[in-house]
């Protein structure tokens, strides 16, 4: 059986804490689908940026705690507890966690998984030189039709021995007692270039490794304006009717970590019957690494 999203939801406008608006955004995809909380097995946060730089506890166990979701753990009722972990590898976390997620309901261990994304500035406050926009994202994963959901993962990464396009850091000289608050990042001159090159890259290999399967739609990182076309331009995926979808002027900047699923949702608002339909679900980021998975609606 594959996996399916069976609900997903977006939050825009709502403030700059990384846990309320990937918090809001659950509570919005479990009222969709009509779950509640502690009908949830797992709960994996993809988000990197966290409130306040906080590294313990888990950043998804925070947001467990404010959607009260399977706190009570009894062995009368095992099976209304939920696991929650955070899963942090950029912007390729969510596909990360969805695959994680996919091995726990096909081995029938928890019914619902919920994977939450969204990064934000860790003062909580708005900042120009921030690279992300303030968006929290979730989405709802059960088991569905065996051709139906995600059909298969492919992974690629560069040299081993070569630096990450993407850094973040902090100087504790600098930062002194307010490290909780500030956060430094470094992006390579040409990052936009090596990971477009990175993404077609797995792109092409991963269709021809599924022997070129039809895709509609590309739900892919977008960076810059245009940076998910471009890769749709450029690789194999330009021989087919695939249409990018573009999120950077949409959301007025790069999601990051909530991109796929904004992605997905943006989809469902513009057309409501997919039935049919593929998407290749791709994603590029610090590492550097790419992934991809094919979606059948």
């Amino acid at each position: 059986m594959g996996t399916i999203i069976k609900s997903a939801a977006v939050i825009t406008d709502n403030g700059f804490s990384a846990i309320k608006n990937a918090t809001q955004a659950s509570i919005k995809c479990l009222e969709s689908a009509g779950i509640s909380p502690d009908e949830v097995g797992l709960l994996i946060n993809a988000g990197v940026c966290r409130d306040d730089n906080i590294m313990e506890p888990s950043i998804a166990s925070l947001i467990q705690k404010d959607l009260s979701m399977g706190l009570d753990l009894s062995a009368e009722n095992p099976d209304q507890s939920t696991l929650s972990f955070d899963v942090v590898n950029g912007a390729c976390g969510f596909l990360n966690a969805v695959n994680i997620a996919d091995s726990f309901l096909k081995n029938r261990t928890v019914r619902y998984a919920l994977v939450v994304c969204g990064d934000a500035h860790p003062s909580r406050t708005d900042h120009a030189e921030f690279p992300y926009v303030a968006v929290g994202a979730a989405a709802l994963l059960q088991l569905g039709a065996d051709d139906k959901g995600f059909q298969g993962f492919g992974y690629i990464s560069n040299d081993n021995h070569t630096p990450s396009s993407v850094s973040t850091f902090g100087r504790v000289l600098d930062f002194g007692d307010q490290g909780r608050n500030k956060i430094n990042w470094e992006f390579d001159d040409n990052h936009l270039q090596t990971f477009g090159a990175l993404n077609i890259e797995l792109i092409n290999q991963y269709l021809d490794d599924h022997q070129s399967p039809q895709i509609d739609f590309l739900l892919g990182s977008d960076l810059a304006p245009g940076f998910s076309t471009q890769v749709c331009e450029q690789s194999q995926l330009a021989q087919q009717n695939t249409r990018a979808m573009e999120l950077f002027k949409l959301l007025q900047g790069d999601a990051h970590s909530a991109t796929s699923i904004a992605a997905y949702d943006q989809l469902q608002n513009e057309i409501t019957d997919l039935s049919g339909r593929t998407a290749l679900f791709s994603a590029v980021g610090s590492g550097d690494a790419s992934v991809c998975a094919l979606y059948r609606f």
